[in-house]
């Protein structure tokens, strides 16, 4: 699978910045009725819940919803919590199984959110596996991007993934914390990720 982008910006490129801004912005009350959110919303923090694919990576061939939760500082640079959130995927099927569909949904996710300034090429993703004997442990895994929103420069994003599969429901789960700050237990950042795997399940 291959996605062409145009040397030159975009007029789109600028419908999916706003399209990703406003996301953020949305107030949580505009989401208090729905009944079917999985993942808690902590005082401030802002909320989206919607279809996957979302419209700046269609070319994705997983369907279902995500939700994500944006803190305050999100956009900004000088906030700890500056690009940090949880994001779960309820997906149909059993899919995203192996690390190549997982770093395509990585991809596809945010270099549609660069539409086109950024290119696939330029985004390193490396996943580290739990160590033998650390079975059920969250992979881990390293993303050398770029934020498109506030910096406009190169950013390196840390993510914890696990993921379940309900052959009940035929639906695969899979949570995602990210931060721009390294994964550490005793940062108060990813202390307050964490929390979400209790609303996930994990």
């Amino acid at each position: 699978m291959a996605i062409i982008f145009q040397r030159n910006l975009h007029p789109s490129r600028y419908a999916r910045i706003v399209a990703f801004i406003l996301m953020c912005a949305i107030p949580t009350l505009a989401h208090a009725q729905d009944t079917k959110s999985v993942l808690s919303v902590p005082q401030g923090w802002r909320i989206e819940n919607t279809t996957y694919p979302p419209p700046w990576a269609k070319s994705l061939p997983w369907k279902g919803k995500i939700e994500l939760r944006f803190p305050p500082g999100f956009f900004q640079p000088t906030s700890m919590y500056f690009w940090s959130y949880p994001i779960l995927y309820q997906l149909q099927g059993n899919c995203i199984t192996n690390d190549e569909e997982l770093k395509r949904a990585l991809l596809d996710y945010d270099t549609g959110l660069y539409g086109g300034k950024y290119s696939r090429d330029q985004i390193d993703i490396t996943v580290q596996k739990p160590k033998q004997g650390q079975r059920g442990r969250p992979n881990t895994l390293t993303f050398k991007g770029f934020d498109p929103f506030t910096t406009k420069k190169p950013l390196t994003t840390y993510l914890e993934i696990q993921r379940r599969y309900d052959d009940v429901a035929d639906m695969t789960t899979i949570l995602i914390l990210r931060s721009a700050r390294p994964i550490d237990k005793k940062d108060a950042v990813w202390k307050a990720l964490y929390r979400f795997r209790k609303d996930a399940g994990f």
